[in-house]
């Protein structure tokens, strides 16, 4: 019923009502600029274990760091270098299918895939084919997506590391990216990008035929410049974003739906990544400010209503 009043009230009283009822969402705050254990340069990427650890790309430190559920350290692994071990600016993580942390190690132009423990697994692409892969998501059956921002393109990859598809060249147009920096998939294997150059969000089929494309007028959020950053899903396949300093709900038509904002600690997110115990976990930094990782409170079912009331989860 709360939703329900939200949208038939008034603006101003819906505003009223909201700033009484609001709380902050933030469950814990986690590290600090620095290079030890438990501190972040550049935290990017960010991913959910199925245990509920938390894995972060610490990109500006060469390494990935995880966490308990709850934030706890646990340990680390990766140094700079170009050997099969090491890693030059890992950007984003996904979890593949059996668990494992599969790495966008961006300026040795490939993907590399760790055991939880940091034990080397495998290594798929080369820059025969990839420039500078960034964004990563894999799917159900662990094919993965890759997002190169040199070369305005998505990879699909097949679980053995060929290419399956492979779609965008660099412009404006619809089927067009410029500097497409996060991919998420939803569990219909819809491929969901954020097309940051464009300032817009765009929705493929797996094999790369265009679905939707929202950009700041569908957004509705009153900004004319619209910074799009991570992108992921929910358990109930509702499509998450970073847009400026919030994260939003992406809707069936295009409008986001507020779901974490400046209020409850938000400041320079850039990666969002959902776990299954209920929350959002974010990474925030900027060069001379905050690298940190932030736990927040969420429920996919809180927004439930939203779906048959607005049409809210993307489902094309």
């Amino acid at each position: 019923m709360y939703l329900l009043r939200r949208l038939i009230a008034p603006a101003a009283d819906v505003r009223d009502r909201k700033e009484e009822a609001e709380v902050s969402k933030l469950v814990r705050r986690l590290g600090r600029k620095g290079k030890n254990k438990g501190q972040f340069n550049m935290p990017t990427g960010i991913a959910i274990t199925k245990a509920g650890d938390i894995v972060v790309s610490d990109t500006e430190n060469h390494r990935i760091q995880i966490f308990s559920s709850d934030g706890v350290f646990k340990h680390m692994f990766g140094s700079r270098g170009n050997e099969l071990t090491e890693l030059c600016y890992p950007v984003c993580v996904a979890m593949t299918t059996d668990d494992c942390i599969a790495v966008t190690d961006s300026v040795n132009a490939c993907i590399k895939v760790f055991a939880q423990c940091g034990e080397f697994q495998n290594k798929y692409g080369n820059d025969s084919f990839l420039e500078f892969p960034y964004g990563i998501a894999i799917t159900h059956d662990n094919f993965m997506i890759v997002s190169d921002i040199c070369k305005h393109k998505i990879f699909v990859l097949y679980p053995s590391g060929g290419i399956y598809s492979e779609f965008g060249s660099y412009g404006s147009k619809p089927r067009e990216f410029d500097h497409p920096y996060y991919v998420t998939v939803n569990t219909k294997k819809q491929i969901i990008v954020s097309d940051s150059g464009n300032s817009s969000v765009k929705i493929f089929q797996f094999e790369g035929k265009l679905l939707r494309v929202f950009s700041a007028n569908d957004f509705r959020i009153g900004d004319t410049f619209c910074a799009v950053q991570g992108v992921c899903t929910d358990s109930l396949d509702n499509t998450i974003l970073i847009c400026n300093n919030a994260v939003y709900i992406v809707t069936k038509n295009g409008r986001l739906w507020e779901v974490i904002t400046a209020k409850d600690g938000l400041s320079y997110p850039k990666c969002v990544a959902f776990g299954h115990a209920g929350r959002l976990t974010v990474t925030q930094s900027v060069s001379s400010d905050r690298h940190e990782v932030l736990i927040m409170e969420y429920s996919p079912e809180d927004f439930k209503s939203l779906n048959s009331l607005l049409l809210y989860a993307i489902s094309v």
